[in-house]
């Protein structure tokens, strides 16, 4: 029941946020907020099935944190 509600809940951000994207032509805009779409329900479906224990924060920040790190070292630290 809960996929079912993931379904409606992401069903309905597309349905508010995709409309003005397209009307724009922002094509752009549209393959980014797609590609977060897809991958935050990939996410909360891994997390309704109780195949993910970590939150989307613990898997991303190590991720994070080395781009962090590359473009410090890019820019010089002070």
């Amino acid at each position: 029941m809960s996929l079912v509600g993931l379904l409606f809940v992401f069903g309905g951000i597309v349905l508010y946020e995709m409309p003005r994207l397209v009307r724009e032509g922002l094509w752009r805009e549209v393959a980014v907020f797609l590609g977060i779409v897809v991958l935050g329900l990939a996410l909360s479906v891994l997390q309704a099935m109780e195949l993910l224990h970590k939150s989307w924060a613990e898997i991303v920040g190590p991720i994070g944190e080395s781009i962090w790190t590359a473009v410090a070292s890019l820019l010089g630290s002070h």
